[in-house]
């Protein structure tokens, strides 16, 4: 089942209100810095994050090194309370995830410095993932306002997950994911591969409800899930989510999808089942752990919406998708 977008004109009040907001930024050249320092590269990005913006005219007004990532939403939530309008923040997708709630509909300015083991965000969004590339799309790129996904009530940046990623994240050690990063997540996936078991998915969208068996189920806002593009069928400017199932319950199923994906190539239509609405539930039998973000935080039942043009982000201006 396939419910295709329709795509409307952009208000012009929105458009104007991108154009005010970006030329407050680039006039007053003042932000406040939140670097995950815990994250894979943050305690080295920190450092040349600082100097690099300064180099580039940007006054820090703020800055944070955290070593406790369950701080930075306090944190980003009070600099916005204060009257910033531009936050510039290092870390992974989890990171990413944890503020995103606080610029929903907000004049306030996402800057992002990837600096996770994924980044599926930024790759969405076109960030590169050298810092001082990073760092020159945060000060010289364009404001746009992007989707978000909400999942029973809170936003979400990228795309959730249902049975194999959520099992990797549930159980991937810290340490493991600091010092060998994707290869870490391999090695755990290889892992719960084996202990993977299906579960009964039921899904509704638009009045329709669909059952079926599964071994794993994205819901995805971004194309990317554990840094390799997998959905190409999302858009981060559609009026739809993606979810995404592999169809069945076999294990080889799940190693051609993910096989076929790092190599470059599409997904067989024969292998994945593919939905686009903009308000989904999916519950499933049995219960299920959801990974939003990279992050275990919750579990089945869920119900999923997109949330339009809630985010204000900087984007490289080659991406003339992104307005």
């Amino acid at each position: 089942m396939t419910i295709d977008p329709t795509v409307e004109a952009e208000p012009i009040d929105s458009l104007e209100r991108k154009r005010s907001l970006e030329a407050a930024i680039r006039t007053r050249r003042e932000a406040v810095l939140v670097v995950n320092s815990r994250s894979r590269r943050g305690r080295q990005l920190y450092r040349r994050a600082k100097r690099l913006l300064r180099e580039r005219g940007i006054a820090l007004a703020l800055t944070y090194p955290v070593r406790n990532p369950a701080r930075i939403p306090e944190i980003v939530r009070d600099a916005i309370g204060k009257g910033y309008q531009f936050i510039i923040v290092g870390g992974g997708d989890g990171t990413i995830s944890s503020v995103v709630d606080f610029f929903a509909y907000r004049s306030v300015v996402l800057g992002i410095l990837p600096a996770g083991t994924a980044n599926s965000y930024a790759r969405a969004l076109g960030i590169p993932l050298a810092l001082d590339e990073a760092v020159e799309v945060v000060v010289s790129g364009k404001v746009v306002d992007v989707n978000l996904g909400k999942i029973n009530g809170n936003y979400f940046a990228n795309a959730a997950a249902i049975g194999l990623p959520a099992s990797i994240a549930r159980h991937m050690p810290k340490l493991l994911k600091r010092w060998f990063g994707r290869v870490g997540y391999l090695l755990v996936a290889a892992v719960r591969l084996v202990r993977q078991r299906p579960f009964r998915c039921t899904l509704t969208a638009s009045g329709r409800t669909i059952e079926f068996d599964a071994m794993e189920v994205r819901v995805a806002n971004g194309q990317y899930q554990g840094g390799v593009r997998v959905a190409n069928e999302a858009s981060l400017e559609s009026r739809d989510l993606v979810i995404q199932s592999i169809k069945g319950g076999s294990r080889w199923s799940i190693v051609r999808f993910w096989t076929m994906a790092m190599l470059g190539y599409p997904p067989s239509i024969d292998d994945v089942l593919v939905v686009k609405a903009p308000d989904v539930t999916l519950d499933t039998a049995p219960r299920q752990y959801v990974s939003i973000d990279g992050e275990p935080v919750t579990q089945t039942p869920i119900r999923a919406t997109v949330a339009r043009n809630a985010l204000m982000v900087v984007a490289p201006r080659e991406r003339t998708d992104l307005v």
